[in-house]
């Protein structure tokens, strides 16, 4: 089986719920189209988690995207508490997107975890095409906006991809184009903290992060789940 999510938002047991709840098996895979920290407090071990799966496959998201640079500076601190808590506390005075635990759970970890999550973090893909039962999907976090729908996917700026905005209401043809980013209750006409599906466009962030839940899409069947 094909699931597709996003926004974890660093709420681990949800996303353990959810695997243990259809039995993941290793020839399941789960697409997660970005945003496992921040908010909730466990988005290290979430990470950690998908790393070692060769089945779970991380979408690049905003919040990967800016931790990435954030998590480097952190390094180059080494191991001076005082100064990298100096430097926790200035990221948060000047773009604060929840990061807190999470910026304090990696300063415990060891220094090649640390360039280990860089790593990874730096390789993430910005999109990701598949095709299942003959339906094309196209996985990206932000979205494509009504100015660029006739844009070739390649050439499209990482920045746009991962920060969007989407627009639900274009009929994109080529394929269904599934984000995530936007709450559902941020969307107008969609149900609060319900997948939205509208025209070539699903949203599977069902506001995970901001007190709603997880939902997670089944793409061999379209059968919903939520936690």
């Amino acid at each position: 089986m094909v699931y597709v999510c996003s926004d974890l938002h660093g709420y681990y047991d949800e996303y353990i719920e959810f695997l243990n709840y259809v039995n993941f098996k290793n020839d399941d895979t789960l697409y997660i189209i970005g945003d496992v920290f921040d908010r909730g407090s466990d988005g290290i071990s979430i990470i950690k988690d998908t790393m070692d799966r060769d089945n779970v496959i991380l979408i690049n998201g905003n919040h990967e995207h800016t931790l990435s640079d954030e998590f480097f500076e952190l390094t180059q601190i080494g191991n001076n508490k005082s100064d990298a808590i100096d430097l926790i506390n200035e990221f948060l005075a000047t773009e604060s997107i929840g990061q807190e635990s999470t910026l304090y759970s990696f300063l415990e970890l060891s220094m090649d975890e640390k360039y280990e999550i860089i790593n990874y973090l730096n390789s993430l893909p910005c999109y990701e095409e598949i095709s299942i039962n003959g339906n094309d999907y196209l996985l990206v976090h932000g979205g494509i906006s009504t100015d660029d729908v006739d844009t070739p996917i390649d050439f499209f700026e990482p920045t746009d991809l991962i920060f969007g905005p989407h627009d639900f209401d274009i009929d994109y043809e080529y394929a269904t184009i599934i984000v995530g980013h936007l709450p559902t209750r941020f969307i107008d006409g969609a149900e609060p903290d319900f997948i939205y599906h509208n025209k070539d466009s699903i949203c599977v962030d069902c506001g995970l992060g901001f007190g709603g839940r997880l939902g997670v899409l089944c793409l061999d069947n379209m059968q919903e789940y939520y936690f």
